[in-house]
């Protein structure tokens, strides 16, 4: 009877998480990156295509255009820091708070062909405040603080798809937990945690990664070229 009655509570507590999330749809993703710097649970209540700026036509757009439309730094949007957004919007979600809770809640959320294009460096979700911690990648990427997310739990179902690098990517976290998720048409690896400390995975899906990437490694170091 106790067991079945902490069940029964555990059932409780964890659909009111879910009742009081914070939803997000297409239009929080309109600007750029979405960040979490605030501990909570936050659900999915769209199929998300991060596209910034998604009005641009890549085919007949000029080269600034293009480069304003996929460049938090040529925007000069104050919210995306000059340092952790060097590489561009590296993430769709940048969960750089302590117990954040995040549902798929039966959608899905993926980098739209245009983006994961021109953006070489992405993850669909990164679990902390920039791509690579201090002293480490071709930059600074840490202007203040780096903040590493802990005691992060994601939940399906639901579909991380089409990114140009990684589905989930972060650097020394802690407690982190991945359940009933599918995971599909990434170009390098699902989850890619470095240094982590505490990690579950469970019931997890990965159906295929990306088999129709349009171009070669060393356009990523073309796209990097300054005259």
């Amino acid at each position: 009877m106790k067991l079945s009655l902490l069940a029964a509570a555990l059932l409780v507590g964890s659909a009111a998480a879910q009742n009081g999330a914070q939803c997000l749809y297409n239009h929080h993703f309109a600007d750029g990156t979405f960040i979490i710097d605030q501990p909570g649970s936050y659900k999915l209540c769209d199929d998300i295509v991060f596209c910034p700026h998604n009005d641009i036509n890549i085919e007949t757009a000029s080269d600034e255009d293009i480069s304003q439309a996929f460049d938090p730094i040529e925007q000069g949007n104050p919210k995306y820091n000059n340092n952790e957004y060097a590489l561009g919007f590296f993430a769709a979600i940048a969960v750089q708070a302590d117990d954040v809770s995040l549902s798929l809640n039966g959608y899905s959320i993926a980098q739209c062909r245009e983006h994961a294009l021109m953006q070489r460096f992405f993850a669909v979700i990164e679990l902390a405040s920039a791509p690579f911690t201090p002293g480490i990648g071709p930059h600074n990427f840490v202007s203040t603080t780096f903040t590493p997310a802990k005691n992060f739990e994601l939940t399906g179902p639901g579909t991380i798809g089409l990114s140009s690098h990684h589905g989930i990517h972060g650097n020394e976290n802690e407690n982190v937990q991945i359940t009933g998720v599918t995971f599909k048409d990434f170009e390098v690896g699902a989850v890619s945690l470095n240094n982590v400390k505490g990690l579950e995975i469970k019931n997890c899906d990965i159906p295929n990664n990306r088999q129709d990437v349009p171009i070669l490694g060393s356009f990523s170091a073309a796209l990097k070229i300054r005259p």
